[in-house]
């Protein structure tokens, strides 16, 4: 999986939907030229028709992407919201969580797509982890909680 800059970690996007908050947390990915400038666009258009809000046990997130196709470098961009925002869920596409931290993938090779998904998944049914996630008061304890569960 690619290694997790500080660049690629935010704390307090301020979003008021699911699409602000892929476009903010796109941003980081668009600066450093790890995707393509249709990024965003085919992010927010799968996201439509391919969900992927995910309920856990004590909160939800979203793990927005597209193609690799939108991609010019692999990277994850880890964000957490200072509200939550909905999005629709992965395994039922009628009902919506609020999402409270978005994993953004922008994954090139379509092979290493199922290892990120694992690895981000670990993370998901790790409670220390999604704990420190989600306790994380400021952006050096959650740059710490990131680096920490996800490696």
């Amino acid at each position: 999986m690619q290694k997790i800059t500080d660049d690629l970690i935010l704390f307090g996007v301020d979003a008021k939907e699911a699409k602000d908050a892929i476009q903010q947390t796109a941003v980081p990915l668009q600066k450093g030229n790890y995707v393509k400038n249709s990024y965003v666009d085919m992010v927010i258009e799968r996201e439509k028709k391919y969900p992927t809000g995910l309920m856990l046990k004590s909160t939800a997130v979203a793990m927005p992407h597209t193609t690799g196709a939108h991609v010019n470098t692999s990277a994850v961009c880890i964000a957490k919201l200072i509200h939550p925002v909905i999005f629709h869920k992965m395994d039922d596409p009628d009902s919506t969580v609020e999402a409270e931290i978005l994993f953004m993938m922008a994954i090139k090779d379509p092979n290493a797509q199922l290892e990120t998904l694992q690895k981000v998944m670990g993370v998901f049914t790790n409670d220390k982890a999604v704990y420190a996630l989600t306790a994380a008061t400021n952006r050096a304890s959650f740059i710490a909680a990131v680096k920490t569960y996800l490696k």
